[in-house]
């Protein structure tokens, strides 16, 4: 019984951290279809919200673990475990990335267009990494016919692939984000933006 209730805190923890973050990836969305766009940092009580499941997810992780050790020793040897273990560590130094640079650069409220290299990159790769890994570690925890079948350089390496394409996606939002006017002679950018003009109405809700 306890074990199933460290699951299932598990897994709400997880849902509560996913959520929040795909509501701040949809208002980015959002702001990313207008023009002179100015991205805003996440509010405070979403961010508390994460770090909280965060917490929690490391709690009842942690002593889902230790559970399962009891009653397999070899529990550890999973590459799949081992590869999620990796990656919670990188989401948590990401997670500081993020708080001591990404959300001081979007608290200057300044255009994307005004954003240098480093900023854009800063954002986009720190945003990436905490996307990917997110989704891919809850994708790991119902992915049971990984256990024992994959190896650790597997289930890396579709991490990699799965936060290039995330980072791809990022930097076309910010490609957007970037338009301050439209075009004498509208191109792709202008035009996406236009077929998507109703949902910019999102970002004030």
């Amino acid at each position: 019984m306890v074990y199933t209730l460290l699951v299932f805190t598990h897994l709400i923890a997880t849902c509560a951290a996913i959520g929040t973050i795909v509501i701040t990836d949809l208002r980015l969305i959002a702001r990313a279809m207008g023009y002179r766009v100015v991205i805003p940092p996440p509010e405070r009580f979403e961010t508390r919200i994460v770090a909280l499941a965060l917490t929690v997810l490391y709690l009842s992780g942690g002593a889902i673990i230790a559970m399962g050790l009891q009653g397999n020793p070899e529990l550890l040897n999973n590459p799949k475990l081992q590869a999620k273990l990796v990656l919670v560590a990188v989401l948590t130094l990401n997670a500081l990335l993020l708080h001591r640079l990404a959300f001081p650069i979007l608290g200057r409220s300044r255009p994307v267009s005004d954003w240098n290299r480093r900023e854009w990159l800063t954002i986009a790769t720190t945003v990436s990494i905490s996307n990917s890994i997110w989704f891919y570690c809850a994708f790991l925890g119902v992915a049971r016919h990984w256990n024992g079948t994959v190896s650790l350089g597997h289930v890396l390496m579709v991490a990699l692939v799965a936060g290039v394409a995330v980072f791809t996606v990022v930097n076309v939002l910010l490609a957007l984000a970037s338009r301050d006017t439209p075009k004498a002679r509208p191109d792709w950018i202008d035009s996406l933006k236009a077929s998507l003009s109703d949902f910019s109405e999102l970002r004030d809700r």
